[in-house]
Parts: structure tokens; sequence; C-alpha cells
């Protein structure tokens, strides 16, 4: 039977069911269940494996770029006709330095004129010189110094007769966040602050004037359910206050811009994004005002905490990887951190690579001419929908208790926060979460100057009540300082070394040699390997010959049932102070009688890689 092209095209295959996909995958997983495969995240949201049109919602599905609630973007084209502003601050000694910087800057593809907050003290003619303040958009941060620098700056822009747009913002109760100081009489304060707003939008009326500062909470180690359930609250607390103080709802939400922190959780972040425009658009409802009031303005920032000490090159790769997400989940102000910024003056190396990142994005990767990036992934869109919802949840719960202000000032928040950092910081500690350059593939040999310290921004003069602060945190920060300490140690340095005692051939002792010698890698510590080892004399030599204070056995689970218990005990009767560990998760006969024969520590994948290292470096005399 001939069969005509025609009736070729109309054919089709059967598709494979999601029982069927289970099916396989089980079969493939030897009998173990498909829930093996399911990851918990840090929002305690259980990714699946595998998503499908059957886990959108219904009530989602239909949502369009430009239209409420917003989750695809606030515009229609997206980024189309609407490209996101690069905001790279730029920093000098000087208003003139600066000045020529940021001249620099625009030249080079930095279309928004981006300033730290403390170089605004002086008259300003030097910084704003020939800059085209009227073309250009302004991106401020005030980081607190609102009530001294608005002034300034209103004074200069009406002096020179300048109609701007842009951001000049702060967002006071971030900054009070971060200083561990609430004013003792918030209700004076805001009266002056949102007169002060209240002005500016009489005099700067394209301005932008309030900051919704998550990337405080998130720097000090949020996770992302907590950084917009945070940030939610901050921004119904000014809304509420603004009310009171004599502003409309409508001159308020367009005031507002939320700055988040992208990490390196590439699907969340994006995920992150999405859900804030959708809840906050959500937000009309419950004022009882037109959607177009709560269109979500976002400025993302690369993240604090996933920077490192260490291997700093891989910052940009992080940085990278996270403006990619920011870029994609919608954003139309981003800064990008320059790599070496932890331990580094500010360069124009650095700076320019920073800014370069954001131009190779908008240029090469094509997702300017797409409407909604992610759109369509049934995976972000589902984890959209479960991200939303229990940020909703978590918002209601810090509103119960008071809202924002009351909850920090109770310590909620701030505990919430470190326990979540604490989390993580245990799983790089473990390393179920990698740092690459730090916990993992680490450079022995590379030195480092201590990090730079971050201050508290705010400068007002009042009277404050004392809470607790949310620091700025990273997570290799516990590696990084036991490589610190290692290195502190000065000439002696070169001695910290971990002898490797390695059983029987290449072939079964490297496997566990190459993993111990990457965790003692991670604090600075060398190895000093031996020869496969086969009798007790060839171990006793070894010893000998390099006189450390502490040796590894490694070897294969075949080589320490033959041979490990007689090794261990022939150190010990030989060299009773030497520090004896082994490679490895033995069974428990095994383990107990490697104990009794002198072995201190077993170092294996569910170590906790910072206090062994903490403790070999304490074994070999380090402070």
């Amino acid at each position: 039977m001939t069969v005509k092209l025609k009736e070729v095209k109309k054919l089709s295959f059967p598709g494979p069911s999601l029982e069927d996909w289970k099916e396989a995958a089980e079969s493939s997983l030897k009998g173990k269940s498909i829930e093996k495969l399911t990851t918990n995240t840090y929002e305690g949201i259980a990714l699946q494996p595998l998503y499908t049109e059957k886990s959108l919602s219904e009530d989602t599905r239909g949502e369009l770029p430009g239209f409420y609630p917003y989750t695809r973007g606030i515009h229609i084209t997206g980024y189309y006709q609407n490209p996101w502003l690069i905001c790279q601050p730029v920093f000098a000694a000087s208003e003139a330095e600066t000045n020529i910087k940021m001249h620099d800057a625009l030249s080079r593809g930095q279309n928004a004129i981006c300033f730290p907050a403390n170089i605004l003290d002086g008259s300003l003619e030097h910084l704003f010189e020939r800059l085209p303040l009227e073309e250009v958009p302004l991106f401020i941060d005030l980081e607190g110094n609102g009530q001294t620098t608005l002034p300034l700056l209103i004074n200069y822009f009406e002096k020179h007769r300048l109609s701007i747009n842009g951001v000049l913002a702060e967002d006071p109760i971030a900054e009070w966040a971060v200083s561990g100081k609430l004013p003792a009489h918030t209700d004076g304060y805001f009266h002056d602050w949102f007169a002060g707003i209240r002005e500016m939008g009489e005099k700067l009326p394209h301005i932008k004037s309030i900051f919704i500062k998550t990337s405080v909470y998130h720097n000090g180690g949020a996770h992302a359910l907590q950084e917009l359930a945070f940030g939610f609250a901050e921004a119904v607390h000014y809304l509420n206050e603004g009310q009171k103080h004599g502003l409309s709802l409508e001159e308020l939400t367009s005031k507002i811009v939320f700055s988040f922190a992208i990490d390196s959780n590439y699907f969340m972040n994006i995920a992150k994004l999405r859900a804030g425009r959708r809840l906050w658009a959500l937000l009309a409802e419950a004022y009882d005002v037109p959607p177009d009031y709560f269109k979500m303005n976002i400025h993302a920032e690369t993240s604090k905490v996933t920077e490192t000490l260490y291997d700093k090159h891989v910052n940009i790769l992080r940085t990278a990887n996270q403006a990619f997400a920011a870029a994609v989940g919608g954003v139309q102000y981003m800064q990008v951190h320059p790599f070496d910024q932890i331990q580094e003056a500010e360069n124009a190396f650095s700076e320019r690579l920073a800014r370069n990142t954001q131009l190779v994005l908008k240029e090469e990767s094509q997702i300017t001419n797409v409407a909604d990036p992610a759109g369509g992934s049934f995976y972000v869109e589902k984890l959209t929908d479960q991200l939303a919802e229990a940020v909703w949840a978590k918002f209601l719960e810090i509103q119960n208790q008071g809202g924002i202000i009351e909850s920090l000032n109770k310590g909620i928040i701030q505990s919430e926060i470190s326990k979540s950092y604490k989390q993580r910081q245990d799983n790089a500690a473990s390393r179920k979460e990698s740092i690459i350059g730090t916990n993992v593939y680490p450079n022995a040999a590379e030195k480092v100057k201590k990090p730079k310290v971050d201050m508290a921004h705010s400068n007002e003069k009042t009277s404050f009540i004392e809470i607790t602060p949310i620091p700025i945190r990273r997570i290799s920060e516990e590696f990084e300082n036991i490589r610190l300490r290692a290195e502190a140690h000065g000439a002696q340095a070169k001695s910290l070394k971990l002898g490797l005692i390695n059983l029987g051939e290449l072939k079964a002792n490297k496997p566990r040699a190459d993993f111990i010698k990457g965790i003692a890698a991670a604090g600075g510590i060398a190895t000093v390997d031996s020869k496969g080892c086969s009798t007790n004399e060839d171990v006793l030599a070894f010893i000998k010959d390099t006189d450390l204070k502490s040796y590894c056995l490694c070897g294969s689970d075949a080589d320490y049932l033959e041979t490990a218990v007689s090794f261990v005990q022939a150190v010990k009767e030989s060299y009773p102070d030497k520090n004896m560990y082994l490679a490895g998760k033995q069974d428990r006969d095994l383990e107990t009688a490697l104990s009794q024969a002198g072995v201190n520590e077993y170092v294996h994948v569910r170590t906790n890689a910072v206090e062994i290292l903490t403790q070999w470096l304490t074994e070999m005399g380090v402070e």
C-alpha cells in the first residue's frame, strides 16, 4: 500500500505517558523509588525529577507579558523596547575623578549614571560636570543618607534647571536592619522621610525614591522565600505609613523599586523575580486599586553571599550566571559586582569585566529579543507557583507577628535568617554544597589578603534602639578563615603537612588519597604521599622519614580489612604521639577494631570538613 505525502504529515507517534517514564526511570534505578530523585530546596520546596504540561496551574497558564499579574514581565515586548539599565557604580577618591570614570563608563556601554552615596558630600559641580543628566537616567542608592544628600541633589538640579529621571532612593528599614539600630521614634522618622519624598515628587517627578532592598536579607543568609516575604512586609509597611503621612497609594507605588540579590541557584532566582511581580500585583486587590499601580520595578544585583576570597576568578563565572538568571527573570536595573571586590580596592579591570558581563548578555544572548525567556518552561512555571504560594503564607505570618519592624525588634527575622545561613554553611562544610576553589578543587598554593569589612551605611543623627544586626555573610567564610589561619602561621606554614599512608596498589588507594588531598587543600594543608605500603615496615619507614604530626590511611575496603588494624597498631607502638585517621566509612566491627588500635577519626563524604581541618591545624600547632 502506498502512503501519500499528505497522509504522512498527519501521522503521529504515541507519546509516552508520565507513568511510562516513571516505570522506565525506576527500572534504571534498579528498583529504587522515583522519589529518590526528588530534591528539597532551602525554601522547603520539593523539586521533582520531571515536569510536564500537567504541572501547570490552570489559574496561571494564560498569563501574558505586560498584563496583570505581570508574572511574565511588566512590558508586552519584554526588553525589546525597554532594555534594562546597566547600573554599575563607579568608585573614586574625589568628585572630579569619579566624574572622569563615569564619562568613561558611559562611553563603554553603560546607560545609567551611578555613584556610591558617600561621594555626594560636596558642591556636586565637579561630580556632574558635562554628564548627560537629562538624557541618561540616574541610579543612586542613598544608603540611609537621604536626609543629608537629597537637599544637595535637589538644589543642584533646580539651580541648573535640569529635568532628570531615574532612581534616587533609600530603604531606611533595611539600613536599620544592617546597622542593628532602630529609631526610638519611628513615627517621627517617617513623618520627615515621607515629607522628603513628597517634596522630591513635586520637584523631581520622574524620580523613584523608595527602595525595598531585599538584598540586605539575602546577603545576610536568607533564602528566596524569606527574601521575598521580608521585602513585601517592608513594602506594605511603607505603603501604610506613607498614606498615614498624606501620600496617595498611586504616588507611593510609582516611587518604589525592589532590589533583589541573585545567587547561583539559577532557576530559583528566575522564579523569585516572577513570583515577586505576581504577588506585588495581587496586592492591588487588597488595596482596591487598579492593577497597573502595582507594576513591580526590579533592580537586581549579584549575590555577596556566594562570593569567595580564594580563586577569585571563579567569581566571574558566578556573577555571569547570576546576571543571566536576573535577565531571564526580568529586571529594569542590574548591577554586577566586580569579581575581586572582597579584597581589592576598586580597579578599572574588574569594573570593566563586570560591566561587560551585562553588555555580552544584552548583545549576544538574544534574550532581549524574547518577551519572556523563561515562559513555557514547565519547571520554572511550577516553581514560580510554589514559591509564590509559600511567600504569601510567610508574608501573612510576619504581618500577624506585628509587621516588619516589630519582627526585627523581637529578633524573629534575624533568627530565621541565621538558621538559613547556618544550614547553607553546614552543607558547605560537609561539601554537599560545592564552592569551586574553596571547598572543592582549591589551589593550596594560593595566598590572599584578608577580606575587606562592609560597614553599615546609615549616618542619621537620632536616638536608636539596639537590635540584632543582619551582617553581610558569605558561605565560604569558614573555609577562608581556616586558610587564613594557616597562612598566618608564616614561614612555618610550609610545615603544615598531612601524611598519606597509601595501602596497596595505586589504583586501589588513589581515589581515597585524592579525596583527602582535596579536603586538606581546602585548609591550606599540603599532603605527603607514601608509596604503596604492604607491610608494617613500609609504614614505619614512611613515618620515620616524614615525622609529621598526623597521618591518614588511604586504601580500598579490602586492603583495610586485611592490613589496616595491623598498620595502626604498629604505628601506635612505635610512635604513640602520632594522630591517625582513615579515609572512608567502614562497617561497625572494623571501625571498632581500628579505633581500639588507635584511629582518631574516619574521614568520609559526610565528614564536616571545617571541623576536621580545624582539628588537623590544631594538631600541627597552628593557633
